[in-house]
């Protein structure tokens, strides 16, 4: 499963759901934007987000990610750390099957802060 998200300019960046669902996490812990809407966020239909949400999405990884490595990955819960995703299936334990990448979270705030009319989600 995927989702695109698109500015009214026609900009896109794709994101699977092994990304998302962490990065959704990581906003609803830093109370970025409201509940309901990162609950539609998870799912596959359309969800506008507004300039002004952008830049806060913007803001905060601004002030994030300078904790974050390189080569680090925040998982389900939270965490950060630096092991290499093997991409094993954990039955046992599916928060471990997800983990933004430093990397990804990145790319999604570069394409926030230039996200000035904001952008789609589906």
């Amino acid at each position: 499963m995927s989702w695109t998200l698109e500015t009214p300019d026609g900009r896109s960046l794709r994101v699977n759901a092994w990304n998302w669902r962490p990065t959704l996490e990581l906003l609803e812990q830093a109370r970025v934007l409201d509940e309901e809407t990162l609950e539609l966020l998870g799912y596959n239909i359309l969800v506008e987000l507004s300039g002004a949400d952008a830049r806060r999405i913007a803001v905060f990884l601004d002030g994030y990610l300078p904790a974050v490595p390189g080569e680090g990955r925040v998982l389900l819960d939270g965490t950060v750390t630096t092991e290499p995703d093997t991409f094993e299936f954990h039955r046992d334990d599916l928060g471990r099957n997800y983990s933004a990448t430093a990397q990804w979270l990145t790319r999604f705030r570069d394409f926030c802060r230039d996200a000035p009319d904001g952008f789609s989600c589906s």
